[in-house]
């Protein structure tokens, strides 16, 4: 049994996952904001099957703080963190101002950092530790429309890469798992951006991304429950989950980007 915190729970993938993660007798912390307001029905949903409902907007430091030290105090112990929360904005980059690009990534990409930052000096300090990342297709193969969330994702696989390295030393593992487009909640909560000028190319990839078949999303909950699961030092740094084609393409990816890694990195010495 292992003790799980995964962030953005309360509907979605991370939803998914912690009723999954629980079923499977592991020690779930749900990290959740606003539990006692708008998200308060999911809250006691999750209480209900045994899942511990901890209050925590990764958007904000004091908040991640305050819930890694409450997960701690009563844990002491803390196994594997899985970076769910996320959201998306959809529309032509030019729509969308600076802040609002802020606020892309101050959700995607910070809220990882903030949680993390919080809890490794725990995690270097026993000496384990995973943290899953979920990341995106659309890091590897940006679409039109989709630029900064593709953005937003990639600078999270970036991360990934280099907590991976840099805590190796300290036996924590980073990892990230590569998702599809799946029917959840993050498409009905995305903010779009409009642009005269793009109207039409926008209506016609609106239309191409509604026609696609609706996957499972439970795949992507099942991926990450392998992943906690999976014996320390043996997760992939990445993980591909979607159709079977996309899978395809982006592990080839995968596997070039890799292997340049380590021709690069060899040559300037680090490895």
């Amino acid at each position: 049994m292992s003790v799980v915190l995964v962030t953005g729970a309360s509907t979605g993938f991370g939803r998914l996952t912690v009723e999954a993660l629980a079923e499977r007798g592991h020690r779930v912390f749900a990290g959740i904001r606003d539990p006692h307001g708008r998200n308060e029905t999911a809250a006691k949903d999750l209480t209900a099957i045994g899942v511990r409902v901890i209050e925590l907007d990764v958007t904000d430091q004091d908040s991640a703080d305050r819930a890694i030290a409450e997960l701690l105090t009563e844990t002491g112990h803390l196994d594997v963190i899985v970076n769910n929360a996320g959201g998306i904005f959809v529309g032509p980059v030019e729509a969308f101002t600076a802040e609002q690009v802020q606020r892309q990534f101050d959700v995607n990409t910070l809220g990882a950092v903030r949680v993390n930052r919080a809890a490794l000096p725990h995690l270097r300090a026993q000496g384990s530790g995973a943290l899953i990342q979920i990341g995106s297709i659309a890091a590897r193969v940006t679409v039109p429309f989709s630029g900064l969330y593709a953005a937003s994702k990639a600078a999270l696989a970036a991360l990934t890469e280099a907590w991976h390295d840099e805590l190796a030393p300290f036996g924590v593992e980073s990892v990230i798992v590569d998702a599809a487009s799946y029917p959840t909640n993050i498409g009905a909560n995305a903010t779009f951006g409009q642009a005269d000028a793009y109207t039409a190319a926008f209506g016609a990839y609106v239309a191409a991304i509604s026609a696609q078949p609706a996957g499972d999303p439970d795949e992507v909950a099942a991926a990450v429950v392998r992943l906690v699961e999976t014996p320390d030092g043996q997760r992939p740094r990445r993980t591909v989950i979607g159709p079977a084609a996309q899978v395809e393409a982006v592990t080839a990816l995968n596997r070039e980007a890799e292997r340049a890694a380590h021709a690069v990195t060899a040559a300037m010495g680090i490895r």
